[in-house]
């Protein structure tokens, strides 16, 4: 009889390396990854749009610090030239063009949720984070548009004071309802004030702070029409966060129910005397 124990150690090893191949064979398939499905796809543009969107507004909360630098500037500047990189007027141009643009992504981004809750339904997480972001982005840029609303109309109020100690400073006393009413004149309506009684450098401070004031309410006008587009968006929304906290309100009524019946059933199921009946286990025996 032949010896084979070297040819069985040779198919043993044939067979142990074969085994191994496929293993490893079989491992880098699992390790492939899937393509992302349709799902993930959606979500993935719900969350790029939203974060597009939250750049954009930081870019205009930029713009309102640098503005509120450049109105500090110029109040507390002196008689000598001060060189700024932009003016209020180019920084309101940006905010306004910015926040427009920013509008009109949110007007995309909702049309995006429509579409897809018409193709999925409203209860599918895609659509209900793309309802949840679009609500906080719009309530995000109507934040951000009052901070510069309340920016500008601080610098009103401050450039309005500094032509009041100015005035006083001359001599000529002027109240609110007088002061409104020279600020929507020209601007050399207080020259005629104060001629003859104050210096050159007091009359140009006030003409300064009097053309600023103009500039100002000339930007606010320009920027009246996306304050209201800003408004009506979000009252628009009032309606749908009512309806989802409505939603989760009767939830949470229908969850606190469901445990209580729970609980009653679980301490019905327990005193159950059938089933101490035939129970044989001794605790339950006297339970």
């Amino acid at each position: 009889m032949r010896d084979r124990l070297t040819h069985l150690q040779q198919v043993q090893t044939d067979v142990e390396d074969f085994s191994t191949v496929e293993l490893d064979k079989q491992k880098e398939n699992e390790e492939v990854e899937e393509p992302p499905s349709n799902a993930d796809l959606e979500l993935d543009g719900v969350l790029q749009k939203a974060q597009e969107i939250r750049l954009e507004i930081q870019e205009i909360q930029n713009y309102i610090s640098e503005l509120k630098d450049v109105n500090y500037q110029t109040l507390n500047r002196t008689s000598y030239p001060h060189v700024m990189k932009r003016d209020s007027n180019v920084i309101g141009s940006d905010v306004k063009r910015r926040g427009e643009a920013v509008l009109h992504r949110l007007h995309m981004m909702n049309n995006l949720r429509e579409e897809l809750e018409a193709k999925h339904g409203s209860s599918v997480p895609t659509v209900r984070i793309a309802q949840i972001q679009y609500q906080c982005l719009s309530n995000t840029l109507r934040n951000v548009m009052f901070s510069y609303n309340d920016t500008e109309m601080s610098h009103r109020e401050a450039c309005k004071r500094q032509i009041q100690r100015q005035m006083e400073v001359v001599g000529k006393e002027v109240g609110q309802e007088e002061l409104e009413e020279m600020m929507n004149e020209e601007v050399n309506v207080f020259s005629t004030q104060i001629e003859g009684k104050t210096s050159q450098s007091a009359l140009l401070q006030i003409e300064s702070r009097h053309r600023e004031l103009l500039e100002l309410e000339k930007r606010i006008e320009d920027i009246q029409e996306l304050f209201l587009d800003v408004a009506v968006l979000v009252e628009e929304q009032g309606a749908a966060t009512e309806n989802i906290q409505k939603n989760a309100q009767n939830t949470d009524v229908y969850i606190q129910d469901g445990l209580f019946k729970l609980e009653r059933a679980t301490a019905s199921d327990k005193n159950n005397p059938f089933k101490k009946l035939f129970c044989g286990c001794f605790p339950c025996f006297y339970n």
